[in-house]
């Protein structure tokens, strides 16, 4: 049923909150302004039009007045309906005034309330007998109450609970075991957003929510179109016993929406303000098909039951939600969620001040901005504050919740002070499972023990042994349907389906099989071991639990610690798998084997073992005890927390659990892993990362810093107890090239490992850049690439980086371009500046790049202009690309500019799961839309197109399969024309896991000018530990089949590439050997002239690039040296290249390598008394006439035409 409403604008007096009846015709009196009474006349009254005195006994018989019987604060006295006078009357004023005042008494008391109806002669007299409750005295709070829901589930759309650990607003527990304490009846069933508010009396709860499912399959659109007007509502006493449902009508006729109701008592109307946002409509869209915005909306209460007409309270032309107030000394601050960046830079939370609560926009002062992103997380909202308790064990603060909807779910953010904030996240905190929007109110102690007693907290501790086993099952002495508990602690598991125990094993056939383990087996528990030994059939369907032990709600997983195979990771989740935090080897276990699965978490950091060795690490900050509070019965081996996946086919032969973390010591030894090298790095202080091992290849790569003299490293390393080792630990080795290490067990064959070492040049820009495009203008490398490390790719900036030779990077000291709001320099575009390109013409840059549009909600595409590669640059007004052209990708993400050599036409590739392009206009600032097109042949694409020309074919290079993914690669096609029809020709750059090289992609190349010298620019996951967000930019050279003209696959290095500058046009350099042959180990003598004076020559030996060193040419430009083949180049035909460091100038010659003469003492070129590697003998110059009779021959620089 409708609730009744006050039909006045805003109520500015008591008067105004008298609500009145809706007569015949379902129209309302409304209440005249000014009107409050003076106590003296304890009566209020309306004067109407005439009715009859059938009609005032039945608007007597008709009136109520709400908790008349259990009176604790001020009442909503009813109006009349039109035409008839009413009149209130009082027994005791200065219990219950005449315009429903309440003060309350020092005890219970009676009072008697008088209505009467009148019209001309006729009247008509009720009364009402109102029991209003002994006033109680001020409470002192010494806890907290925590209302919230947990998800976009149908399980997760509900209203749960959580009590604080004592008087500690950072530390809580769920209540109910979990579950949902509210649930609701009405409207779309579902709850979201709840809000708790006490009473100015103090013994008065309200409970207000969101009616709105998402979990039922409402989309975000819809229920902004088309969604609730309604407010869900409950009343309490004691925050256990409610109210049934109210489901009241608030938002007004054209709204779309009615999103997270909070509530704020404003003692100078003695109401309850209550608050909440809407999208609103025009009269002409009745369907709710036009564009709109959320404005934060307000109605005026007494009781929650009847409320006043709604009025805008925030209406800055872009969509604000989810406003939340605090009052402090005499000043309230609200916090709001700045959804269109209107004028703050960013979308994000704001802080406001004023001292009048119902004051419209233009009256509250801006305290701060962008709060989430200040403090460090990433996109948040749903904020609630509240002042700490006094005694609170964290001191004296304030304390912000936001919600992180798309990565921790809620954080606490602190103050010290309120009106001069600055938030920060709090360091140590243990929230319940999976909180969503919600609301922390302070408690007393006793309204907090009550919690807990009614509601329960959680659960007895579980037991463990000395050792911390809670569990430890015996697969070899069970049978029948029984897993017995050899820890001592006698939580036996039941075996479900007929599995069987055979080989000292549990057999599970991947249909009906799976044990049933207690229930709670993670109660209190905060760090955990979890180990299982476990074999998986070849057979195996995806997906799967390995072990689940949580909780499973409506089929779904609602709280969680589980294990797959399916690239092997444990994750502990809170919620659903959108809360899960996980620790993964990042690729699947090997099937038709036994693996030893070890799972640990010590405080926030959370380590997976296989076979004893740590594969993965990472950070998760909920408890094991979280999930469900410490109410868990959905524990199983074999079986997966969500009913619809797969069981597991395969058998067990150990599983237990620990309320401690392992070392990794015990891990190890624990898994009977004699062939295992942990704790593996160098004695020396030379690794640019750490080690890259490979367990399966048993190969040790020691990534170290350029320049280091590899051949006397000392590898440490441990191993299991009774493996002896040769060469030991800390033995000096030289790893320039691979040196065998031998593991003998006690008992066993023998293990052989590699190492090595190799200078690690990479990445060639520090920090976390991904999608680099690279160009070329002059003399001078530029690389513009997306910033990376930002949750959500949330990366606002970007850079341009410049290099003489391919190897030493300077970033620019400034952003080129900020897409921030207002903040910035991109007027359309709010953030994620993504995957920029360059091109040129005319002597103008043309800077285009992917950026978030709030006016349209998506990635589009704009373009900026600067006179230099390296700016300023001026964005266009507007983007350019907006998705919603005749031809379409998924996303307009990831441009790249090409000019066809062969007809001078400039174009723009670009998109996400479907490529397309578009020719340039004659200005470079628009597409022609006549030419746009979707390309066809691309297999696999996914984004990221790039295209080069060379000697008449078209060479279209992109990335196929997720940037998350380690799979990320380049795929590669050619076509004789720019406008296709391309052929695929494979994948041409991917990972190279031995050496910790993972999703190779989003690449562009470049080629030398005035060489055919081509390299490939791309980005991979960050070494160590990168991810899809994560990422680091890196250079390989590419090559071409002379005899198909096509790209060879790239070898990706951890050493990049050698330095190569730019070519001075006309300048030419001359470089001589003395003999056309050389063995690995000895030297040559060199001679080259045309270089600039004085400058630095580096010699670099290819196809591998290899460093032989540099030389200082004379004041003459020549130069004569002896260099050494380090026994580290692969026989066979080589070229060698001098490189000008200051002019650019190169010079080549060819020079065959021979293997080692074995006959010869000291070939191996590495022994005692050998020449460096990089070492460099100058000879003088006057012997230079007599070398190059010697040499017969010598190369002059080529200079080949320019293809990009």
């Amino acid at each position: 049923m409708r609730q009744l409403r006050l039909k006045t604008v805003v109520a500015t007096s008591i008067a105004a909150l008298i609500l009145p009846l809706v007569g015949a015709s379902g129209a309302a009196a409304a209440a005249p302004s000014g009107a409050a009474p003076t106590a003296a006349t304890s009566q209020s009254s309306f004067r109407a039009a005439p009715t009859t005195q059938e009609d005032l006994d039945a608007a007597a018989a008709a009136l109520s007045i709400a908790n008349v019987d259990d009176v604790r604060g001020n009442l909503t006295l009813p109006g009349a309906p039109e035409g008839i006078d009413i009149a209130w009357a009082s027994s005791d004023p200065a219990v219950i005034a005449t315009d429903g005042v309440v003060t309350r008494p020092g005890a219970d008391t009676t009072v008697t309330l008088t209505v009467t109806l009148s019209q001309g002669e006729a009247t008509a007299t009720r009364e009402f007998t109102a029991t209003v409750r002994a006033a109680i005295a001020t409470p002192d709070y010494e806890g907290y109450a925590f209302a919230y829901f947990t998800g976009n589930s149908l399980a997760g759309e509900n209203i749960y609970f959580a009590a604080s650990e004592g008087n500690n607003a950072l530390d809580w527990n769920e209540l109910n075991a979990g579950r949902p304490v509210l649930t609701s009846d009405e409207g779309t069933k579902g709850l979201r957003d709840p809000f708790l508010i006490r009473s100015p009396e103090g013994d008065t709860f309200y409970l207000i929510a969101t009616d709105l499912s998402i979990g039922s399959g409402t989309s975000w659109g819809d229920s902004v179109r088309t969604g609730s007007h309604y407010l869900e509502v409950w009343e309490s006493h004691d925050l256990v016993t409610w109210s049934d449902q109210r489901h009241i009508e608030v938002a007004p006729e054209n709204a779309g929406n009615t999103w997270a109701p909070e509530a704020y008592y404003d003692d100078t109307i003695g109401a309850y303000v209550v608050f909440w946002a809407s999208s609103l409509y025009g009269a002409d869209d009745p369907d709710h098909t036009g564009n709109s915005y959320h404005r934060m909306m307000y109605a005026t209460t007494r009781d929650f039951t009847s409320f006043s007409e709604p009025q805008v309270w925030q209406d800055q032309g872009v969509s604000r939600i989810d406003s939340t107030v605090i009052k402090s000394s005499d000043t309230y601050y609200r916090f709001t969620k700045d959804e269109g960046a209107g004028g703050t830079g960013c979308a994000d939370i704001i802080q406001e001040s004023s001292t009048d609560l119902r004051a419209t926009l233009e009256s509250w002062t801006v305290l701060d901005t962008c709060i989430g992103r200040d403090a460090g997380t990433s996109a948040v909202e749903g904020p609630t504050a509240f002042a700490a308790n006094p005694g609170d064990v964290n001191g004296d603060k304030f304390y912000l919740f936001v919600d992180e909807y798309g990565g921790r779910g809620y954080i606490p953010l602190e103050t010290e002070d309120i009106a001069n904030p600055d938030w920060q996240v709090a360091k140590d905190y243990d929230l319940p499972a999976s909180p969503r929007h919600g609301t922390v109110l302070p408690v007393t102690a006793a309204e907090l023990q009550l919690l807990e007693d009614s509601l329960g907290g959680a659960p007895e501790p579980v037991p463990a042994n000395e050792d911390g086993e809670i569990v430890r099952y015996d697969f070899a002495g069970s049978a029948g349907s029984t897993l017995s508990d050899v820890s001592g602690n006698g939580l036996d598991a039941t075996v479900e389906g007929g599995a069987t125990f055979s080989d000292g094993a549990l057999q599970l056939d991947g249909g009906d099989d799976y044990v049933k383990l207690p229930d709670d087996l993670l109660a209190s528990v905060k760090d955990v071991t979890v180990e299982a030994e476990v074999w998986i059939d070849p057979t195996q369907a995806n997906p799967y639990f390995i072990y689940g032990l949580g909780n499973t709600t409506g089929g779904a997983g609602d709280g969680y610690l589980f294990s797959t195979g399916n690239a092997y990771r444990t994750s502990l989740a809170t919620g659903n798998w959108s809360t899960e935090q996980t620790v993964s080897q990042g690729k699947d276990l090997t099937r038709g084997r036994w693996a030893k699965l070890t799972y640990t978490l010590q405080g926030t950091t959370a380590t997976i073992y296989l076979d004893g060795i740590a594969v993965g690490t990472g950070t998760v900050t909920s408890d094991p005890g979280d999930i469900g509070g410490g109410w868990t019965s959905a524990n199983y081996l074999g079986r997966s927390n969500y009913d619809a996946d797969n069981r597991l086919k395969g058998a067990f032969r150990e599983f237990a659990i620990y309320n401690r973390a392992l070392s990794a010591d015990e891990v190890l030894a624990g898994s009977g892993n004699t062939a295992a090298l942990t704790d593996i790095g160098l004695e020396e202080d030379v690794l640019k990362t750490a080690p890259i091992v490979d367990n399966d290849r048993h190969e040790v790569v020691f990534p170290v810093r350029p320049g280091t003299d590899r051949t006397v490293l000392s590898p440490t390393f441990t191993t299991a107890a009774g493996v002896t080792v040769s060469p030991a630990s800390g033995t000096a080795v030289d790893l320039s090239s691979p040196v065998t290490v031998t593991l003998t067990p006690t008992s066993g064959a023998a293990v052989t490992w590699t190492m090595r070492a190799v200078e690690m040049k990479s990445p060639v820009i520090p920090g976390l850049y991904a999608d680099p495009n690279v160009f070329v203008w002059g003399d001078t490398y530029y690389i513009y690439a997306t910033s990376d490390g930002f949750a959500g790719w949330g990366g606002k900036e970007f850079f341009v980086w410049s290099s003489k030779d391919l190897v030493d990077w300077e970033r620019s000291a400034e952003p080129i371009l900020t897409l921030d709001g207002a903040n910035g320099n991109v007027p359309w575009a709010t953030g994620n500046a993504w995957a920029p390109t360059i091109g040129e013409k005319d002597g103008k840059f043309f800077f285009y790049f992917s950026g978030h549009n709030p006016s349209v909600d998506r990635k589009t595409i704009g373009v900026a202009v600067a006179d230099s590669p390296a700016g300023p640059f001026t964005a266009q007004p507007n983007a350019m690309i907006l998705n919603d052209e005749a031809v379409t990708s998924g996303q307009a993400i990831d441009p790249a500019t090409f000019t066809d050599p062969v007809t001078g036409k400039s174009y723009l590739f670009w998109g996400n799961g479907a490529p397309v392009y578009a020719e340039l206009s004659d200005d470079m600032l628009s597409i022609k839309a006549d030419t746009l097109k979707r390309i066809d042949g691309l297999t696999d694409f996914r984004e990221g197109a790039f295209v080069n020309y060379r000697d008449g074919i078209y060479h279209l290079t992109y990335s196929i399969d997720d940037t998350g993914s380690e799979n990320y690669r380049v795929g590669y096609a050619t076509a004789t024309s720019v406008d296709g029809p391309w052929t695929y020709r494979g994948v041409i750059l991917q990972k190279k896991p031995e050496l910790g090289i993972l999703a190779t992609g989003h690449s562009s190349i470049l080629n030398v000018p005035g060489t055919d010298d081509w390299y490939i620019v791309y980005h991979r996951f960050a070494i160590p530990g990168g991810d899809g967000q994560h990422r680091e930019t890196t250079i390989d050279r590419l090559t071409f089949d002379p005899e198909t003209g096509l790209m060879n696959p790239v070898v990706p290095t951890l050493e990049s590439v050698g330095p190569q500058r730019i070519a001075v046009p006309g300048a030419e350099g001359t470089l001589t050997i003395d003999q056309p042959s050389v063995r690995v180990g000895e030297s040559i003598s060199v001679s080259g002239s045309g270089f600039a004076a004085g400058e630095q020559v580096r010699f670099t030996l290819f196809s591998t690039p290899t460093d032989l060193g540099t030389v200082v040419a004379d004041a003459s430009g020549a130069f004569v040296a002896t260099l050494t083949v380090p026994a580290s180049v692969v026989p066979g035909a080589h070229t060698l290249q001098a490189l000008g460091a200051d002019s650019g100038i190169t010079a080549e010659a060819a020079l065959t390598v021979l293997a080692a003469d074995a006959a010869a003492p000291g070939a191996a070129g590495s022994g005692p008394g050998a020449l460096s590697t990089t070492g460099v003998s100058v000879v003088g110059f006057l012997g230079l006439a007599g070398l190059l009779v010697a040499a017969g021959a010598w190369l002059v620089v080529r200079r080949r035409r320019v293809a990009s």
